[in-house]
């Protein structure tokens, strides 16, 4: 599934790779969950990659937070979808992650990008790229959740936009 958006090359590595740093990281113990080689897989059902879509706007949800950006209604629809991708994973992924996992991983992603953002790279709050994705309508981004998540299958990270 490709999103509507063009992204500048540039925004999509950062967001992509930062997600991915964390979602390789070992575990410390068995409730935390940690991506395999089957999570690495390329979707073939052609509903789109339901981790890759995740990761950014897990990463779109932080950035608007670490910039203190004012709230918007999209704001709410991406915090919406998000909910709807994790209860996808919960039921879809084979590696069985509980809620409780799921939360902590997303915690866990969210320190470390707010920390790069507020260290490195304070200028993605200026950037135009953050607000292609904050410049959809609510109902775009639940029209991506409805196709996105149609068809259960294993939630994978490629092909990644």
């Amino acid at each position: 599934m490709r999103h509507p958006a063009i992204l500048a090359p540039r925004l999509l590595v950062s967001m992509v790779i930062a997600v991915l740093l964390w979602l390789i990281v070992p575990a410390v113990g068995q409730d935390r969950m940690v991506l395999g080689p089957r999570q690495f897989e390329t979707d073939k059902s052609g509903a789109g990659a339901v981790l890759c879509v995740w990761s950014i706007y897990l990463s779109i949800q932080t950035k608007t937070a670490t910039c203190a950006l004012p709230r918007r209604a999209v704001d709410d629809a991406i915090d919406q979808l998000i909910v709807a991708i994790d209860e996808f994973i919960i039921a879809n992924s084979s590696l069985h992650p509980t809620k409780a996992m799921l939360e902590e991983f997303k915690q866990r992603a969210a320190a470390s990008e707010a920390r790069r953002i507020q260290q490195t790279d304070r200028d993605v709050c200026k950037s135009g790229d953050l607000e292609r994705f904050r410049s959809f309508t609510p109902e775009q981004i639940q029209a991506t959740a409805k196709s996105l998540l149609a068809v259960p299958r294993e939630p994978v990270m490629n092909p990644c936009l």
